[in-house]
């Protein structure tokens, strides 16, 4: 598949959402399904480090696609900080617009961008250090 959903090898409590490139939307349903069954499987917070880094290319749907994706659904009570890796200026201005669009009903889910997995695991493990 080539969307992967796991817990991190490397820190607790945080599910990790790896994009391969050639990845469809209907994997990408899958995948939120797979790390919402992980993120209810638990009593404290859960956090998502999701790694777009070798994702590919965006697909030319992509705004609409993801809008109408972010758009839907309730945050888990124990969904915590979701941290994005490899995205470039495209998705982040794309996310902006998504704020504006979609602001009330994103509000409390904010994503925050790094630069890399460790810096994810940084800001996701010690949000007050990084």
């Amino acid at each position: 598949m080539p969307i992967q959903v796991s817990w991190d090898s490397n820190a607790h409590h945080i599910v990790r959402i790896t994009f391969q490139r050639g990845w469809t939307w209907s994997d990408l349903h899958q995948a939120v399904k797979q790390a919402d069954a992980l993120i209810i499987s638990q009593p404290q917070t859960v956090n998502l480090l999701i790694d777009i880094h070798e994702a590919g290319g965006i697909p030319g749907d992509f705004i609409t696609r993801a809008g109408e994706l972010f758009a839907q659904g309730e945050a888990r009570t124990n969904e915590g900080q979701k941290v994005v890796v490899g995205a470039g200026t495209l998705i982040r201005m794309a996310y902006k617009g998504f704020l504006r669009v979609y602001g009330s009903r994103m509000e409390g889910r904010p994503f925050i961008f790094a630069d890399s997995v460790e810096a994810a695991r940084e800001l996701l493990t010690h949000p007050s250090t990084a």
